[in-house]
């Protein structure tokens, strides 16, 4: 996907892909621990979050979580507010899992290390959304609020990732 060498990226996966509050308010977490280590110690240089399509997360929003699942309904309190309104047919998850990447992206933004070497130039964040039928990646372009196929990207990097703004460019405000 991306051609890196081994070594090259420092990768963190979870459940949807979603980033947790700064404010440590879903506590003592692996991937808010591998955000500042990523950014203070190893001084990456992008960070990308990538949502796929068919993801199970994203559809789970959707629907019932089991009781006893109490982590996981909780870890995907993280992406309710990426979820649309509607009976969700492929069109909406489709929309949910680009929504989820932005939000994810603004999470970042609450990083003070993350907006300080976004501030400074020396970091930049991407969106990326990899569609699993066709293996294209589609992009974040912040400029425009949409993602489009990054063969065709002309722009695509850093925030600041205020107001939300949802992939078809609609504005959507602040709770």
């Amino acid at each position: 996907l991306t051609g890196a060498g081994p070594g090259e990226l420092f990768l963190v996966r979870n459940v949807g892909a979603f980033v947790p509050p700064y404010d440590g308010s879903y506590g003592l977490h692996g991937t808010a621990a591998a955000i500042e280590f990523a950014v203070l110690s190893l001084q990456v240089s992008r960070i990308v979050v990538c949502g796929h399509s068919h993801c199970g997360a994203i559809k789970a929003l959707y629907g019932e979580v089991p009781a006893e699942a109490h982590n996981l309904r909780r870890w995907l309190d993280l992406g309710r507010k990426a979820a649309l309104p509607v009976v969700p047919g492929p069109e909406a998850l489709r929309r949910t899992e680009q929504r989820a990447v932005v939000l994810q992206l603004e999470r970042l933004m609450d990083y003070p290390m993350v907006r300080r070497r976004i501030q400074d130039g020396s970091i930049t964040l991407h969106g990326w959304h990899y569609v699993i039928e066709d293996g294209e990646v589609h992009v974040f372009d912040v400029q425009t609020g949409g993602f489009v196929a990054a063969s065709v990207a002309t722009t695509c990097g850093t925030g600041p990732y205020h107001p939300y703004v949802e992939h078809d460019g609609q504005v959507l405000a602040d709770e």
